[in-house]
């Protein structure tokens, strides 16, 4: 399948998938499942696709680097949630985002550090997340809600990787793990039910992100020996294992 073409359906599907699984089982397992490699994964294959094996290797240790500032968007955003709209809130968000993902970028820091500083930061801003308070009154749901969330993560994904191929592995890498699912969940919740329920799906996220972070760590590893096709299968079997233990945890 043409790259653009696997963009622009899996995108929405996933966001549709999110959204379902969120209203079905609630804000806390839709995170949980959004916290899978829906959207970096596949940039890491178009990569691949686009740039070839290495280029997608030598990406990796700028993912580590994009984990830690989303980690530091996601914590920014249930901070600001409770006393701020969604446009003041995801745009300070982002901006920590960019910032923090610059700073990385200027140490010379080994791959095995970086997923360190990425594990350790999810542990951190779990330990320290803000209680979600939960409001009583009736969910509130946009005309084509579904539809229009699969829209905007599309156009997200898209503009995002085209970015990201114009700037080399490094900030290829960084560029993967940009919050495109996570602002679309958040703002709308945001938006529809309030801020407790935008951090409890954030929570489930960040929950999420320590198979997440091991998934791509593993990459560097995997892609040199086996296939594309099996690098991410064994990789997602352990990235699920982790999540089903840390769900127990937190």
């Amino acid at each position: 399948m043409n790259p653009f073409l696997f963009k622009i359906t899996l995108m929405p599907l996933a966001i549709g998938l999110v959204t379902l699984v969120s209203r079905r089982w609630g804000n806390k397992v839709g995170g949980l499942i959004a916290s899978l490699p829906w959207v970096a994964g596949p940039i890491l294959l178009f990569f691949i696709l686009e740039q070839g094996k290495a280029f997608g290797i030598q990406s990796v240790h700028g993912i580590l680097t994009g984990i830690i500032a989303w980690v530091c968007f996601t914590y920014t955003y249930a901070r600001l949630a409770p006393a701020r709209q969604w446009p003041v809130t995801v745009s300070i968000s982002y901006l920590v985002y960019v910032g923090v993902a610059w700073l990385i970028n200027f140490f010379d820091i080994s791959l095995p550090v970086s997923y360190g500083l990425a594990m350790s930061s999810a542990v951190l801003a779990l330990r320290y997340f803000p209680k979600a308070h939960l409001r009583s009154a009736p969910v509130r749901r946009l005309p084509f809600d579904i539809p229009l969330r699969m829209l905007v993560a599309t156009l997200f994904v898209v503009a995002v990787t085209w970015l990201a191929n114009t700037l080399g592995p490094a900030w290829s890498g960084i560029l993967t793990p940009f919050p495109i699912m996570t602002s679309v969940l958040a703002i709308f919740t945001h938006h529809l039910q309030g801020s407790g329920a935008a951090i409890l799906i954030l929570r489930g996220l960040l929950i999420g992100v320590l198979g997440f972070t091991t998934f791509f760590f593993l990459q560097a590893f995997f892609l040199p020996v086996f296939s594309v096709a099996l690098s991410f299968f064994l990789a997602l079997l352990i990235n699920m294992l982790i999540n089903a233990i840390a769900s127990r945890v937190w």
